[in-house]
């Protein structure tokens, strides 16, 4: 037969699940169920109340976790919730807890009044109980020196050993849910954009797409996300995403641009493909610095390029100046501007020469990188203008 679990073997099993619940808010039932067990701890709830909107963000008890509508708020939380945090008092046995901005009682928790575990200017984290076997009309208050039996203290001990760890962790979930959103809002954002842009590892794995970039993939026969790979099916395409991709993780890097090509659609559309090297400004050290790259591809359904009231001020270029760079855009050779424009192809080099003095930039890739990442409406209407 088995051996029976010890005591640390419970603490144990239940830090882990406290830990485990902080990245992965399903699990957070269970460790409090295992709270419960461990600390004699009855209807056991953890609270994210919301300070600016004065509602709950999140509400969990062994049974399972409430969105914000249907988080129910035991009155002893919302109260606490409402009042000035203060600065935890004494050590607990465990362990002390560095820097922690919350309230807890002097020898562990009175779970009956709830514990303030996390505050912040947006949010608190709290936790609230009941001591199994007291009088629900009595308020449990482990500081009360005249209830000295064993079992009172036996409780007050495992809740001392315990809650500091509940307390670090309601900051690692704080810190991951800021993270998070901080995540979301910015993939949302590249949605909104009408080009694509791909994050791609040097396998060309793709780790982000956005809704522009799948789109394109999906109607171009050419291209396709096969098990989360892009694949060109043209050899000649394949390699020269791979030699661009190559450029852009080289360790030193290639300058703000690796390189970009013109890909022509199955449906006959040019799209810009433009690769750059993504590197952190916080760089992660060792095995998980894994190399990147950002792949921009043009918007291939509307065709728009920039307005030359825009070229003009930005950087100062003249109607004619900003009509050859957005014939540039565009993907039209010197030649072709040259026959659009009734000048010569000297004159149209002349015009390139001071377009890339006056944007900065130092090689055509270079200015037609910077080109497709402005302002676009349709090249018809800016062909038209006075």
């Amino acid at each position: 037969m088995g051996e029976q679990p010890s005591a640390d073997d419970d603490f144990h099993r239940l830090i882990d699940s406290i830990y485990e619940s902080a990245l992965d808010v399903t699990a957070m039932p269970q460790a409090l169920g295992l709270f419960s067990r461990y600390t004699g701890t009855e209807s056991p709830h953890y609270l994210v109340w919301d300070k600016l909107a004065g509602r709950a963000r999140l509400g969990v008890t062994p049974h399972g976790c409430f969105a914000a509508q249907g988080a129910y708020v035991p009155e002893a939380l919302r109260a606490l919730a409402s009042q000035p945090a203060r600065e935890l008092a004494g050590t607990h046995a465990g362990g002390a807890m560095e820097g922690a901005s919350c309230y807890a009682p002097a020898h562990g928790a009175d779970l009956e009044r709830g514990v303030r575990l996390l505050d912040t200017s947006e949010v608190c984290v709290l936790m609230g109980g009941t001591g199994r076997g007291t009088r629900p009309d009595i308020p449990f208050d482990v500081t009360d020196i005249t209830d000295v039996t064993d079992g009172a203290a036996h409780r007050r001990h495992r809740l001392a050993r315990v809650l500091p760890h509940w307390a670090r962790a309601a900051r690692m979930q704080q810190r991951n849910m800021e993270l998070s959103g901080l995540a979301a809002l910015g993939l949302a954002g590249l949605d909104t954009l009408d080009f694509g842009v791909m994050v791609l590892q040097a396998d060309m794995r793709v780790r982000y797409a956005n809704v522009w970039a799948e789109a394109l993939v999906q109607a171009d026969s050419h291209l396709a996300l096969d098990h989360g790979v892009l694949r060109a099916r043209e050899p000649a395409l394949h390699a020269t995403l791979h030699r661009l991709l190559e450029r852009a993780m080289q360790p030193h890097g290639t300058g703000p641009a690796a390189g970009s090509w013109m890909h022509i659609t199955s449906g006959g559309q040019p799209v810009p493909i433009i690769v750059l090297p993504l590197v952190s400004r916080q760089p992660v050290e060792g095995p998980w610095q894994l190399p990147f790259a950002m792949v921009l591809m043009g918007n291939s359904e509307s065709r728009s390029v920039l307005d030359s009231a825009v070229l003009s001020s930005l950087f100062g270029l003249s109607r004619k100046e900003s009509l050859v760079a957005i014939r540039l855009a565009a993907g039209d050779t010197l030649n072709e501007i040259a026959g659009r424009e009734f000048v010569s192809p000297h004159t149209v080099r002349v015009h390139i020469r001071d377009i890339l003095r006056k944007t900065g930039t130092h090689r055509q890739s270079e200015l037609v990188r910077l080109l497709h990442l402005l302002p676009g409406v349709a090249l018809e209407r800016v062909a038209r203008q006075p």
